[in-house]
């Protein structure tokens, strides 16, 4: 039986993405790189998740690591979004002055 092609390293790699994405979305610096690591994780999860189906293999990682993806995503995104606002208000503000 060949395992190769049973979507594992995708899932894995879409777990370490996941948990890297919500990391990064503590640091409000590095918010992009959080949107970042959460979109190339929902690829790899989705690669991973159907190669898994289609090979008979558990899902449970891609799985997880989808979610992941998805939780980093949105709070990477949203905390970007924020920021950059705030930065452009705090402009706007300075400039009036």
């Amino acid at each position: 039986m060949d395992n190769s092609n049973n979507g594992k390293g995708l899932s894995i790699a879409a777990l370490v993405l996941g948990i890297v994405a919500i990391i990064f979305f503590w640091m409000s610096v590095y918010n992009i790189i959080s949107v970042i690591c959460g979109i190339v994780g929902l690829v790899c999860a989705v690669k991973g998740k159907n190669q898994a189906v289609a090979a008979g293999a558990p899902t449970g990682m891609a799985t997880a690591g989808l979610v992941l993806s998805i939780i980093g995503t949105v709070l990477g995104a949203i905390g970007f979004f924020t920021c950059t606002v705030c930065l452009l208000c705090a402009a706007g503000s300075l400039a009036a002055l």
